[in-house]
C-alpha cells in the first residue's frame, strides 16, 4: 500500500506538472479567480494570509461533494466521519485535533457556519447540498474573529443569493439501493429592489444492509430539505437579507456488525433486533442587514435556530439486549452580531459584539442486560438533562499596509462563556445542579509579503478557544465537577504562488499547533474517577499542499497533501489498574498522510455540447478512532477512487451525469463503538455506488 500511495503522489505530481505543454499556454485558459471571506471581508484567495481552502460551485459538482462527508477528502489534514448510530452527526478532526462525542453538552473544535451563522451541535451537520455557491474552510484556530470552539478551524458553507434575472433549475437523480432523488431551484427579481430564491431537495435511498433479525435491509436514508431567501434593497446603502430553512431527515438511526467477538465475515449484515427509526428536524431564520456609507459598513446578523432529534440504538448488533440506548433531543438558539468593518485606505477593520444563547434538554434511556446470563431482566436507567449557555464575546481585526508589498495584521477577542447544568437520574432520586463561567482571550498577529503579482508570502501567531463542560453521570463527584476550557496556540508561515500565467496554483502551508488542555475521556487522579476533563498536552505538526493547474487545452488537474505529525507531550490513564504515561498512544482522528489527486478534462470527441470527464483518488493512512487506539475499531489504510461523466448541451439548459464512488469497492468501516468487556460494533461506509442524473436550466 505505501509503494502504491507513492506511486500515485508521484503521477499527481506529474499531473501537476503538465501545464508545462505548449497546448495548454496556446488555449489562453486560466485557472479561476477565487474569492474568500474568511477575514470577514471579501479578498482573492492568493492574497489572503490564512490558511484555507475554497471549493466553488463548479468544483463541487466535478468531485462529486454531494454533502458534508464529501468534502473531507478536498481538503488536506480534514476529517469527517458519522459519529457511530448518528449517521446525519458529524465527528470532524482538523490537524489531529476535534470532537467525537455526539453528547449535546460536549462542544466541537471546529466551528460550523451557514451564511455566518454559528451551528453548534453535531446533530445535523452532515446534510446533502442543495444551492450551496461556496465551501470555505479554514484551517488552524479562529478565535479571533470567529470566535469559541473553533480551535481547530472552521468550516464557513455560503448558500447562492437570487440573481438579477429569473432563472432556476431541476434535476433529477437515481442510483444505487434505490435512490431517489429530487433538487430544485428558481430566483431572481420580484421587484426593482428586492429579490427570491427557494430551493427543494428530496434525497431517498434504501438500506444497505442486510439485517436478519427484522428480515429487511436497514440503513435507508430519507431527507427533506427546503431554503429560502428575500434580499431587499430600499436604498443604494441599505441591504437586508432574510433567509430560512428547513429540513426533516427520517433516515434510519445507524446499525452496525457486532464484532464482540472478531471482525465479522460481512460488515453489511447484521443481526440487531433495535427499531431503527430515527428522526431528526432542523429549522432556522435569520436576518442580515448591512448598512454602508463611505468607508464604513456596519453589520448586524440576527438568527434563532432549534433542532429536535430523537431515535434508539441498538449498540450491540446482536439479536437480543445487550445495550440499546434511547434518546431525545431538544435544542434552541439565538444568536446576534454586530460588526463595523472601515477602509481606511492602506487600514482594513472589523469591530464588532457577539451573542449566543443556547437552551438544551437531552433525555435519554440506556438498556442494559447481562451477557452471561440471558435470563436476567433488562434494566432501564433514565437520565434527563438540561444546559442553558450564554456567550458574549468583543473582538477586533486590523490590517495596515506598510508598503504596497507589506502588510501587518492585528487582532483579539475577549470571550465570556457560562453554563448552567441540570443532570436528574428520576429512578435513583439523584439531582445534580452545577455552573460555572470561563473566559478566553485569543489574539492573533501576522504578517505577509507580496513578493510580486505571484507570489504571496505570510506567517501568523493565533490563539484558539474551546469552552469547558460538564459530564452526564450518576456519580456525584463527576457530575458536579466541570472540565475547563481547551487552548492552542499557533505558528504558521505559508506560501501562495501561482506560475506560468495562472494556469499553475501552488499553496503550502506548514504549522504547528501546542494544545493544553486537552478535553479526554480518563482517569483523572484528582477526582479518583474516570471521567471527561483535561487530561492531555498535545503538539501536532505538519504540512499542507495544495495544487491546481491547468494542465492542457481542456484538462483542469488538482492535488491536495497532508502531513500531519501528532503526538501527546504528557497523557496518563489507568493500564490494568496502574496510573501509566500512555503518551506512546496515537491521537483518534489523525492520519499521518493523506491526499487526493484528480481531474476534469473536457473530451474532445465530435458530439454536440461538451463531454467532460471527472476523476479522483483519495488516500489516508491508518487511523486511529478511539483514544485507547483499539485495533478493531481503528481504519487501516485506505484508498478510494471517485469518477463521472458530464454531457452538457451546446445552450447549457441541459446536462447528464453518470457517475460512480468508491469504484473499487473497498469495504472499510466509516464508525465503531468499543466498550471493553461489553460490546465492540462496526459501521460500514458505503460501498461501491453508481448513479445517473438529468438536470435541466432555464
Amino acid at each position: 500500500m505505501r509503494d502504491f500511495s507513492q506511486r500515485i503522489c508521484l503521477l499527481s505530481a506529474l499531473l501537476i506538472a503538465a501545464p508545462l505543454s505548449a497546448q495548454s499556454q496556446e488555449s489562453g485558459e486560466t485557472l479561476e479567480v477565487i474569492t474568500v471571506t474568511a477575514q470577514r471581508r471579501a479578498e482573492p484567495l492568493q492574497t489572503t494570509p490564512v490558511s484555507v481552502t475554497a471549493l466553488t460551485g463548479d468544483a463541487l459538482v466535478d468531485r462529486q461533494i454531494d454533502g458534508m462527508l464529501d468534502v473531507a477528502a478536498q481538503v488536506p489534514n480534514l476529517r469527517i466521519e458519522p459519529v457511530t448510530a448518528l449517521p446525519n452527526s458529524a465527528r470532524v478532526f482538523l490537524r489531529g485535533v476535534g470532537e467525537d462525542q455526539s453528547t449535546p453538552t460536549t462542544d466541537g473544535a471546529i466551528g460550523f457556519y451557514v451564511d455566518g451563522v454559528f451551528h453548534p451541535r453535531m446533530q445535523g451537520a452532515i446534510f446533502d447540498f442543495s444551492d450551496v455557491e461556496r465551501i470555505e474552510v479554514l484551517r488552524g484556530p479562529q478565535g479571533t474573529l470567529y470566535g469559541r470552539n473553533t480551535s481547530g478551524g472552521a468550516i464557513k458553507i455560503i448558500t447562492a443569493d437570487p440573481g438579477d434575472v429569473l432563472a432556476g433549475s431541476v434535476d433529477l437523480t437515481v442510483g444505487s439501493y434505490d435512490r431517489r432523488q429530487i433538487r430544485g431551484a428558481i430566483g431572481g427579481p420580484i421587484s426593482n429592489s428586492l429579490k427570491g430564491s427557494l430551493s427543494l431537495l428530496k434525497n431517498e435511498r434504501d438500506g444497505n444492509v442486510e439485517n436478519l433479525t427484522l428480515n429487511r435491509d436497514v440503513n435507508a436514508k430519507d431527507t427533506t430539505a427546503l431554503h429560502g431567501k428575500l434580499i431587499w434593497s430600499p436604498a443604494e446603502s441599505l441591504e437586508l437579507k432574510l433567509a430560512a430553512d428547513w429540513s426533516e431527515d427520517l433516515a434510519d438511526v445507524g446499525v452496525g456488525a457486532s464484532a464482540f467477538s472478531g471482525y465479522p465475515a460481512d460488515l453489511f449484515v447484521t443481526t440487531a433486533d433495535g427499531d431503527p427509526d430515527g428522526y431528526l428536524r432542523t429549522r432556522g431564520v435569520a436576518l442580515t442587514a448591512a448598512w454602508s456609507r463611505g468607508a464604513y459598513t456596519l453589520t448586524s446578523i440576527s438568527a434563532s435556530r432549534d433542532l429536535d432529534n430523537y431515535g434508539i440504538f441498538d449498540n450491540d448488533g446482536e439479536e437480543r439486549v445487550i445495550q440499546h440506548f434511547a434518546f431525545d433531543t431538544r435544542q434552541s438558539q439565538f444568536t446576534q452580531e454586530f460588526t463595523l468593518a472601515s477602509d481606511w485606505g492602506r487600514t482594513q477593520a472589523i469591530f464588532g459584539v457577539y451573542f449566543f444563547n443556547e437552551k438544551m434538554d437531552h433525555d435519554t434511556v440506556n438498556y442494559l442486560a447481562s451477557r452471561a446470563n440471558p435470563a436476567a431482566p433488562v434494566t432501564a436507567l433514565p437520565d434527563l438533562t438540561h444546559q442553558e449557555t450564554e456567550s458574549y464575546a468583543v473582538f477586533g481585526q486590523a490590517s495596515f499596509a506598510a508598503t504596497d508589498a507589506l502588510s501587518f495584521t492585528l487582532g483579539a477577542r475577549y470571550t465570556w462563556d457560562k453554563k448552567d447544568f441540570l443532570d436528574r437520574y428520576p429512578t435513583r432520586g439523584l439531582v445534580y445542579a452545577a455552573d460555572e463561567d470561563w473566559t478566553a482571550f485569543t489574539p492573533r498577529l501576522a504578517v505577509d509579503y507580496k513578493l510580486n503579482e505571484n507570489l504571496f508570502l505570510f506567517a501568523s501567531w493565533a490563539e484558539g478557544y474551546k469552552a469547558g463542560g460538564f459530564n452526564r453521570s450518576t456519580v456525584a463527584v463527576t457530575a458536579l465537577t466541570p472540565y475547563d476550557e481547551e487552548e492552542v496556540s499557533t505558528i504558521e508561515v505559508g506560501v501562495k504562488a501561482e506560475f506560468l500565467d495562472r494556469r499553475l496554483r501552488t499553496n503550502l502551508t506548514l504549522f504547528d499547533n501546542d494544545y493544553q488542555d486537552l478535553q479526554l475521556s480518563a482517569y483523572d487522579p484528582a477526582t479518583l474517577v474516570s471521567r471527561r476533563f483535561n487530561a492531555a498536552a498535545v503538539t501536532t505538526r505538519g504540512a499542507e499542499l495544495e495544487l491546481n493547474a491547468v494542465a492542457a487545452r481542456g484538462l483542469f488537474a488538482y492535488a491536495t497533501i497532508g502531513y500531519l505529525d501528532a503526538r501527546y507531550d504528557e497523557f496518563y490513564n489507568l493500564v490494568n489498574g496502574v496510573l501509566t504515561d500512555v503518551s506512546y498512544l496515537d491521537l483518534k482522528g489523525a492520519p499521518r498522510w493523506s491526499y487526493t489527486a484528480g481531474f476534469s478534462w473536457d473530451m474532445p470527441l465530435p458530439v454536440p455540447g461538451l463531454l467532460r470527464l471527472n476523476g479522483n483518488v483519495s488516500h489516508r493512512t491508518h487511523m486511529e478512532n478511539v483514544v485507547a487506539n483499539t485495533p478493531i475499531v481503528a481504519t487501516p489504510g485506505l484508498t478510494l477512487v471517485d469518477a463521472s461523466l458530464m454531457w452538457t448541451s451546446e445552450d447549457e439548459r441541459w446536462s447528464a451525469t453518470f457517475a460512480g464512488k468508491n469504484l473499487t469497492d473497498k469495504e472499510y468501516i466509516g464508525a465503531g463503538l468499543h466498550i471493553g468487556g461489553l460490546l465492540t460494533v462496526l459501521y460500514p461506509a458505503d460501498p461501491r455506488t453508481w448513479s445517473a442524473a438529468v438536470k435541466y436550466r432555464f
